[in-house]
Parts: C-alpha cells; sequence; structure tokens
C-alpha cells in the first residue's frame, strides 16, 4: 500500500484539521479502539446469546455494525452533526465508513467532495485501521452499486491519511484465542445439583483461563445471566467458589489491582478481572510475592501442591505491601 500518495499536510487544510482535532480528542487510538472492541461485543450480545464470533452472526447483524460504529463513535467523541455527512469535526463535514475489509466501504453521490473517515477491524487479528481521505469521483471505482454508492479505487485507496500508526490493535478476543478444548469446557460447564450452569461456566472460566485479563463482554458471554458481574464475586461466586482450589479471582477494586501488580499479573482495570492459583511461600523466596495479612503468596507453578487461597480483606482499610520483584 502507497501511504507516500495521501495529500501532504497544507494541501487540504479541512483535512489537516480533522487529523488534528482527532489527535486532540484522542491523542493515543486508546478511544477509538475501546468504542471498536466495545462494538464487536455489542453485536454479539454474549449476554444474551453466548455467541462471541463474527461468524456466529446473522446477514442482517453484520450490515449492522457498520451503523453502530458511526453511532458509538459519535457518542464517544460528542461530534457535532453533519449537514450532508454523518459528523462535523473541527467545523468540517465528514461521513463515517465502516467496512470489515480494507477497501470496502461504500461511498453515496453525497459524499463526493467530502471528507470521509473510513474504519475497518478483523475481529480474528485483534487490528483495526481508520484514517481520513477526500472522496473526489476521479478517486472512486466505475462500477457502482443499484444504490449509485461507489468504492475507492486502488489510487483512492492509496491517498487515505491514516491514523494512530502506531497502535492498531483491538483487545483480544478471548474465546478466538483458546483452544476448541478449553473453550468447549468452558462453555459446557454444568451444575452438580441444581440449575446454576451459568455459575458453573464462571468458575470453569477463571480455572481455566489464568493469569489473562477477562473482559466484562467476555465474563458475560459465559455466564449468559442479568447479573454476571456477581458471579465473578463472593458470596457465592467464583471468587468464593475457587478459593479451596487455591485460585484468587481479582478484580480492579479494593486491593487487588495492588496484589495482581505484586504478583507480577495483568492488573484489572473497571468491569475487568484476572486469576491465578496461588501457593504460601517465605518471605525470602524469589520472584513476584504479595503479602496478604502476614501472609506471603507467589503464583502457584505447575506441579506445586493444591493449597486454600487467602480471601483478600473488603471494604476496609488493611495493609497489603506493595509490588516486590526479586
Amino acid at each position: 500500500m502507497l501511504f507516500d500518495a495521501a495529500p501532504a499536510y497544507g494541501l487540504d487544510p479541512e483535512l489537516d484539521a480533522v487529523e488534528a482535532e482527532l489527535y486532540r480528542l484522542d491523542p493515543t487510538g486508546h478511544r477509538f479502539a475501546t468504542v471498536l472492541r466495545d462494538t464487536l461485543d455489542q453485536l454479539y450480545d454474549g449476554q444474551h446469546t453466548g455467541r462471541w464470533n463474527f461468524s456466529q452472526l446473522h446477514k442482517t447483524e453484520k450490515t449492522h455494525m457498520g451503523t453502530l460504529v458511526e453511532i458509538n463513535l459519535h457518542r464517544e467523541f460528542s461530534f457535532a452533526d453533519g449537514d450532508a455527512t454523518d459528523y462535523r469535526i473541527a467545523g468540517v463535514e465528514i461521513d463515517c465508513k465502516y467496512s470489515m475489509t480494507h477497501g470496502g466501504w461504500t461511498l453515496p453521490p453525497e459524499v463526493i467532495g467530502h471528507l470521509a473517515l473510513v474504519v475497518t477491524s478483523d475481529d480474528t487479528k485483534a487490528s483495526w485501521r481508520a484514517g481520513i481521505v477526500r472522496v473526489e469521483t476521479e478517486w472512486l471505482n466505475l462500477g457502482r452499486n443499484r444504490d449509485a454508492k461507489a468504492t475507492l479505487s486502488k489510487a483512492g485507496r492509496d491517498r487515505i491519511r491514516w491514523l494512530w500508526p502506531d497502535h492498531g490493535r483491538l483487545a483480544p478476543n478471548l474465546f478466538l484465542e483458546l483452544d476448541v478444548e478449553t473453550r468447549n469446557r468452558i462453555f459446557n460447564a454444568r451444575a452438580k445439583r441444581g440449575d446454576r450452569h451459568g455459575q458453573a461456566r464462571t468458575n470453569e472460566l477463571f480455572r481455566s483461563v489464568r493469569s489473562r485479563i477477562i473482559r466484562r463482554a467476555e465474563l458475560a458471554t459465559v455466564a449468559q445471566q442479568d447479573d454476571f458481574m456477581k458471579r465473578a464475586r463472593s458470596t457465592g461466586g467464583a471468587r468464593t467458589n475457587l478459593q479451596p482450589e487455591g485460585i484468587l479471582v481479582l478484580g480492579h477494586q479494593d486491593y487487588d489491582p495492588m496484589v495482581a501488580a505484586a504478583l507480577g499479573l495483568p492488573i484489572p482495570t473497571k468491569g475487568e478481572f484476572v486469576s491465578a492459583r496461588v501457593i504460601s511461600v517465605e518471605r525470602d523466596s524469589t520472584g513476584p510475592i504479595a503479602a496478604i495479612e502476614g501472609s506471603f503468596w507467589a503464583v502457584a507453578r505447575d506441579g506445586d501442591v493444591v493449597s486454600k487461597a487467602p480471601m483478600l480483606p473488603r471494604g476496609r482499610r488493611r495493609e497489603i505491601s506493595n509490588t516486590r520483584i526479586l
């Protein structure tokens, strides 16, 4: 792909202004990437359907993705409404076009002469791209569909000014990364008694997937219940159910992030969890150690004896030592 064919700075002041405003609103691209990740999860609706893969969607749902991206970006960044286009950014009319494939953006006649924010993502590769291009007839493919929409020619695609080139990564989709055996074990888990199968699936999720961030949407997809967040916590949730197996389930509240850091685990943010099997160790042991109410703990290795995990204090100030990496 020819990146140097995009208009040089100063040749299209409106394009320059829109780019500058987007970088002001989102210097790293993190907000933009989060919108795309959340939109995919919204479309899967795992809490109610158990789906986690774009291929599981109906055709009509797939075509709705573009509309959701346009709406969710509008909400996230509070863009002004355009007249002929979706948005007005930095006072400039600009249309938003999303496609699952690079170059698949369909552009209606009313966008010709205006800017377009072209967006694509691929959940299987955990990747995304966004760029700005001036839509001109000379940069469009001659073949048009029955709605008189056109696509960018190769020369037109080469004129896209790509944004956030150093980002490009979506938060990964856990279920696409898991091997089939592990994924089936999680989704097929059943309660030994009663109908608490959502809790059984949640327990298996944290038992089988350790030392990795579990996102809110992933937990919802497994639990498939209205109170899915409760399935991860104490008082009957995974946090207490897995304690006898030596497994800690850490969230973003109380001392959990500090303990995660001390153990060398990914640190959960709001709505996220991480689990790990831990083992009691001596204070002078090497490696990441967390001191929890007078005892010292480390992430267990394969073959380490299973012992009951500690229960972290909740809702009150207690002293827990910070990270210690030796």
